[in-house]
């Protein structure tokens, strides 16, 4: 009997605070975020938080790893029965789905598993996480402020945002090749494309045009670039497949296509719908124990060309250093 083989989708996770990368503010706020069992998302009836967060290392790297759970209540008003029908009858049951995530800190590539049905999604890992960044953001502003004053130093909580600004986070889906390939020949006419670029953590991509468009962004203190190319006609399908799998390669740009399909209806996309997508089978559902499955398939798709990803800056490594365990050295 074939074991199961589980969904598994990757981004690129940015996070940052003014100029300042998600590095710069470990100790003080990512990791709070992550391993303060109290932390609690809600959204209507239902509770999101991490469990099981850990610090490992595998071949060398730091990764950081746990499962976010989606705790909630499905309730029913009715079943349907053959001899009566619809017939009311309410019901409530618990249901706690579960993802599992590897976040690859030298490089904030993030490796996502749903081990469920209705598992939690990338967005909603997305919006956790700000949400507990935020709160961990003004405490560290609020302890900040308290030190400062107990010491007799003039200070306002103003100053010290302004020194240590609000985090933001974005996670960019990465893509496939092979996808946008498909998903761009869907289009009979292909109106338009454009690039969003987003902001980004210590790394630089490997394409010389967006490159450069990325660190002009950065020069002027942009906190919104894109470059939008359009023709009512029809732009050329081969050229764009080529422009958008260079663009998407690293995860640093988000791109939207809008045309119409044969059927003339509109066909509108993003990464979301050419994102890279992956299946593993699983030894074990213990976070910290599937890290090495994940990370070791995250390893075998950049060695085929299939993501691409800059060399880890010496000074993301040397942070981390103090976080690498002893025997895997």
């Amino acid at each position: 009997m074939s074991k199961r083989q589980y969904p598994v989708e990757m981004a690129n996770l940015v996070c940052k605070f003014g100029d300042k990368n998600l590095l710069d503010y470990f100790e003080e706020i990512i990791v709070p975020a992550f391993f303060d069992k109290e932390m609690l998302r809600r959204y209507g009836d239902t509770k999101y938080f991490f469990e099981k967060v850990e610090l490992v290392t595998v071949e060398g790297r730091v990764l950081l790893v746990g499962r976010i759970i989606k705790d909630m209540i499905l309730e029913r008003e009715q079943v349907y029965s053959r001899g009566e029908g619809l017939v009311p009858d309410h019901d409530e049951l618990q249901s706690s789905p579960s993802s599992i995530f590897v976040l690859i800190l030298d490089v904030h590539r993030l490796v996502f598993l749903k081990e469920t049905r209705f598992a939690p999604t990338l967005d909603n890992f997305k919006s956790t996480l700000e949400s507990f960044l935020k709160i961990k953001h003004k405490a560290f502003i609020d302890s900040k402020y308290n030190e400062l004053k107990a010491v007799g130093e003039k200070v306002t909580k103003k100053r010290l945002i302004l020194e240590n600004f609000p985090p933001s986070l974005e996670l960019i889906p990465l893509t496939s090749a092979q996808s946008i390939d498909d998903f761009v020949r869907q289009y009979d006419v292909l109106r338009s494309v454009s690039y969003k670029f987003a902001d980004r953590n210590d790394e630089h991509d490997n394409e010389g045009f967006f490159e450069a468009v990325q660190r002009q962004k950065d020069e002027v203190g942009s906190k919104k670039t894109e470059v939008k190319h359009s023709n009512p006609e029809g732009l050329n399908k081969e050229s764009v497949i080529e422009e958008v799998q260079a663009a998407t390669e690293q995860g640093n740009q988000t791109v939207t296509l809008v045309g119409k399909d044969s059927s003339g209806t509109v066909l509108r996309g993003d990464n979301t719908d050419f994102q890279l997508k992956t299946f593993v089978e699983l030894v074990s559902h213990t976070p910290a124990v599937a890290a090495t499955t994940l990370f070791r398939k995250f390893i075998q798709l950049v060695g085929d060309g299939l993501i691409g990803v800059s060399t880890p800056p010496r000074r993301a490594t040397e942070k981390l250093s103090f976080y690498r365990s002893a025997e895997d050295e």
